[in-house]
C-alpha cells in the first residue's frame, strides 16, 4: 500500500512539474497553430521602406515578417510606435532585433548591467502587430567585433538569460529568440565556432535553450554565400537543422525556426552568381527546400543597401544604372503563391469613460463624451469594425462627432454628443463600445431630468433655507 502511495505521489510531482515546465516555456502564442505566412525580408530603413516591402511579402498573401534593428541609442518609443502603426497597417509582423552602438574600433559594444532593464522598458511601451513580440537578442555574437572585441559565449548566454528575465516580468507576449550565429566561423583569436559556442552556453547558463521561445539562425549557403539551394548540412540554408540537431541534448522542447538571415551574392563576374541564377535558387528555396513544418520565418539579407559589400546582397536596385528599381530576385519572390496568414491579434479597450451631466433638464440639450483607449493589437476603424452603441430611454442623443476615423493601438476614440431628455424622471443610459460582435466595454448609469420650471423652484428653496 505504501509503495503504492509513493508512485502516486510520484506521478502527481512529475506532472505537476510538467505542466510548470510546459506554462514556462509556451506562455507565448506558437505561431504555426494559426496561418502563416513565412515570406520575410530584413530592412535596414523601415521609416522609409514598409510600403515596398509589404509589396514584395504580402503580394498572393498577407501578414510576412520583417526583420528590424534597433540600436540602444534609437530607443524612441514615438519614432518606432510609427513605425509599428505603418507595420500593422500594411499587415507585416515585425521581428526586433536589438544592437548596442559602435565604439571606436568599429566594433559592437558588449551590453551594459542596465541594457537588459532598460531594453524591456522600451519595448514594452510599444503596441505591436500582434500578441507574439518577437525579439532577437542581438546577433552573430561568435564574432569578436560583434561582442566589443572578444567572442564570449558565457558571457552572452548570462546576457540572454537577463534580458529574458527583463522581457518576461513585462510581458509574457514577448517571444524570445537567441542570436544567430556565423556557422561559417572556426574558432581563432577573433571568433569561436558554432559547436563550441553552444557547448559553452550550456555549461555557463544551464538550461538556457529551454529559456528560448524560438531558433533564430543564419542559414546562408556557403561557401561564400553562392552554394545550391539543394545543398544540405551546417553551411548550407537548411544549415538550422545541423543547430537544432546539435542543441537537442540541451532542451526539453521543440523550437519553431525564424532564419532571420539568409541569401545568395549577387557578382557581375563570369563566375559568380548571377541575378538570374540567384533569382531561380530563391523560387527553388521557398517552393522545394524551406517546406519543414518548424519554418515561421524567412528574413532575407536585405531589402535595399546602397553600396559596399552588402550592395551584393540588396533586392534594391540603382534605377538609374540599371534601368529598373529591383533584381530580378524580387519579381521571383514577389510573385511566389504565399499563405495568407492570420496571427493571433487581441482587440481590447481601456476602461471605458463617460462625461455625462447625472443631472438634465427637460428638452434642453447637453454637451457629453465617450472615450476609450485601444490597448490590443487591432486597428479600430469606424467604418468597419468599430463603433460606440448608446441607448438612452427617454432621450434623444444626436450631433454625434468622432475624433477619427482610425485608431491604432495605444490611442484613444473620443465620441462627443449631445442628450436631451424628453421627459421628467429618470433617464436610464447604456454605452457600449463595440467591435462587430464583441463588446469591449460597457458602462450603464441612470440620469435624472426634470423641468426648468421644477429645477427653479428647487433653486428658490435651497436659497431661502440658506437665508
Amino acid at each position: 500500500m505504501w509503495a503504492m502511495i509513493k508512485f502516486l505521489k510520484l506521478i502527481i510531482v512529475s506532472i505537476t512539474l510538467f505542466l510548470v515546465t510546459s506554462t514556462n516555456a509556451f506562455a507565448v502564442v506558437d505561431p504555426k497553430a494559426s496561418q502563416n505566412n513565412i515570406v520575410g525580408i530584413g530592412l535596414l530603413s523601415p521609416d522609409a521602406e514598409v510600403d515596398e516591402a509589404a509589396q514584395l511579402v504580402n503580394t498572393n498573401g498577407q501578414w510576412g515578417y520583417v526583420l528590424l534593428t534597433i540600436l540602444k541609442d534609437e530607443r524612441n518609443v514615438d519614432r518606432w510606435q510609427k513605425v509599428f502603426n505603418d507595420l500593422n497597417d500594411r499587415k507585416l509582423i515585425p521581428i526586433v532585433r536589438l544592437a548596442t552602438k559602435f565604439d571606436s574600433r568599429g566594433f559592437w559594444q558588449r551590453p551594459t548591467d542596465e541594457d537588459a532593464r532598460n531594453w524591456a522598458d522600451f519595448l514594452s511601451k510599444l503596441y505591436w502587430p500582434t500578441k507574439n513580440r518577437y525579439v532577437q537578442i542581438y546577433n552573430e555574437v561568435n564574432h569578436a567585433q560583434e561582442w566589443g572585441g572578444a567572442a564570449d559565449p558565457s558571457d552572452y548566454a548570462k546576457e540572454l538569460s537577463k534580458t529574458i528575465d527583463a522581457l518576461k516580468s513585462k510581458s509574457q507576449d514577448f517571444f524570445v529568440l537567441n542570436s544567430p550565429l556565423d556557422l561559417a566561423l572556426t574558432s581563432s583569436t577573433t571568433s569561436v565556432e558554432a559547436e563550441n559556442f553552444y557547448q559553452t552556453m550550456e555549461s555557463s547558463v544551464a538550461g538556457i535553450f529551454n529559456k528560448l521561445d524560438g531558433w533564430a539562425s543564419h542559414s546562408y549557403p556557403n561557401p561564400d554565400f553562392s552554394a545550391s539551394p539543394y545543398k544540405t548540412g551546417r553551411l548550407s540554408i537548411l544549415g538550422y537543422r545541423w543547430e537544432l540537431s546539435f542543441i537537442k541534448d540541451f532542451t526539453s522542447h521543440d523550437l519553431p525556426v525564424f532564419i532571420t538571415e539568409t541569401g545568395w551574392r549577387r557578382s557581375d563576374t563570369k563566375s559568380g552568381l548571377g541575378e538570374d541564377t540567384i533569382a531561380d535558387y530563391y523560387k527553388i528555396a521557398f517552393e522545394q527546400i524551406w517546406k519543414d513544418e518548424d519554418i515561421v520565418a524567412v528574413t532575407p539579407f536585405v531589402f535595399s543597401y546602397d553600396d559596399g559589400a552588402f550592395q551584393a546582397f540588396s533586392f534594391k536596385a540603382n534605377e538609374k544604372v540599371l534601368g529598373k528599381k529591383f533584381y530580378d530576385y524580387h519579381e521571383v519572390i514577389k510573385n511566389l503563391q504565399k499563405v495568407v496568414g492570420n496571427p493571433v491579434k487581441e482587440n481590447i479597450a481601456g476602461e471605458l469613460e463617460v462625461k455625462v451631466p447625472t443631472s438634465l433638464i427637460n428638452k434642453l440639450p447637453e454637451e457629453s463624451r465617450i472615450s476609450v483607449k485601444n490597448i490590443g493589437n487591432t486597428i479600430w476603424r469606424r467604418s468597419e469594425n468599430f463603433n460606440f452603441q448608446i441607448n438612452a430611454a427617454n432621450a434623444e442623443v444626436y450631433d454625434t462627432i468622432w475624433s477619427r476615423d482610425k485608431v491604432y493601438p495605444g490611442e484613444n476614440m473620443d465620441l462627443k454628443f449631445k442628450i436631451k431628455s424628453l421627459k421628467s424622471g429618470d433617464v436610464p443610459l447604456v454605452v457600449e463600445a463595440a467591435s462587430g460582435n464583441q463588446i469591449l466595454g460597457k458602462t450603464q448609469l441612470t440620469l435624472h431630468s426634470d423641468s426648468l420650471l421644477s429645477v427653479l423652484l428647487k433653486s428658490l428653496k435651497s436659497l431661502g433655507r440658506s437665508n
